[in-house]
């Protein structure tokens, strides 16, 4: 299928902008045009009952977090969410209006995590932060005005890697219990070949000297490749994780690994809801602004976390 039309109007917005490839420029440098093009693109925002932000005792330090509540009756139960960027980009501010829409869509209090960034803080420091703030989440619900049944965690892109991290560290560490995972265009094998063959005209959003940039940035020594909490594609055992929801674009070098994790889990026994998007590039999913697909998205977790 060819491109969505307003996956081709976001493409031409950012040529237009004269953003340099990402493999040219430095992690620093990466950052600043990350934040010009978010405030460029960020026109929308929801109204929200609160909003409050926190600090959580991390494995380097303190790790940020924004914690959405939405106006309920019940006692709402938490969603997770850890943002894109590659390991190396990304906030939470940049995160802001996606995890509202969820919060409000979903009736859950959302905690955003703003986990210590690479390559100032390489793996496995990322995934650590997001399992140290869900089971933060998990011991004080209460307290924090939630449930910690049916706790679920979330993310996109480099986020839905530490999701997936974040179920393996919890079934293999004795908790907290995850009953729902969301991995939005996940990376889920650093050892992909696919990245060094890809056409970049099929993943314009993301392309392989992109997806080499931020693993090179990310990875510690190279036996981190072969970690599963950095590929959790390469996990040789999956039984025990939570029901999985997997969202997928259909231009996007990450959507044949993706398949591939499905298919593993649904072999260990878990249930897999795979949502694709034709014509959709990587990254739509936190532009709600300008892509139609991500509002869609987002009402498609909120009915599959319903109890």
């Amino acid at each position: 299928m060819t491109l969505h039309p307003q996956a081709v109007a976001f493409l031409e917005r950012m040529t237009e902008e004269g953003i340099p490839p990402l493999s040219t420029l430095s992690p620093v440098e990466a950052r600043v045009w990350d934040a010009k093009v978010t405030a460029l693109l960020r026109t929308g925002s929801e109204p929200i009952d609160r909003v409050e932000d926190r600090r959580v005792p991390g494995l380097v330090g303190d790790i940020p977090v924004r914690i959405y509540s939405p106006r309920t009756r019940d006692t709402p139960e938490f969603l997770l969410y850890f943002h894109g960027g590659g390991w190396v980009l990304g906030n939470l501010d940049q995160a802001d209006y996606p995890c509202r829409l969820l919060a409000n869509k979903t009736q859950r209090i959302v905690v955003s995590v703003d986990y210590h960034l690479a390559p100032e803080h390489r793996f496995p420091v990322a995934p650590e932060d997001c399992y140290a703030v869900t089971k933060w989440v998990a011991d004080n619900a209460k307290a924090l005005g939630g449930s910690k049944e049916r706790l679920a965690v979330c993310g996109a892109s480099a986020g839905g890697n530490l999701a997936a991290a974040v179920s393996l560290m919890a079934k293999e560490r004795g908790g907290p219990s995850i009953i729902t995972q969301i991995l939005i265009y996940p990376v889920v094998d650093l050892l992909d070949s696919n990245y060094r063959d890809f056409p970049d005209d099929l993943s314009p959003a993301l392309t392989k000297d992109d997806m080499l940039w931020f693993i090179r940035h990310y990875i510690a020594k190279q036996d981190d490749l072969n970690n599963k909490y950095a590929s959790p594609l390469l996990s040789d055992d999956l039984k025990g994780l939570p029901r999985t929801v997997l969202i997928t674009a259909e231009h996007d070098i990450l959507t044949k690994q993706c398949i591939a994790q499905a298919a593993n889990l649904r072999k260990a026994g878990i249930q897999v809801h795979c949502v694709h998007y034709p014509g959709l590039i990587h990254g739509f999913f936190t532009l709600p602004e300008m892509f139609d697909a991500a509002v869609n998205a987002i009402e498609r977790i909120a009915e599959d976390l319903k109890p």
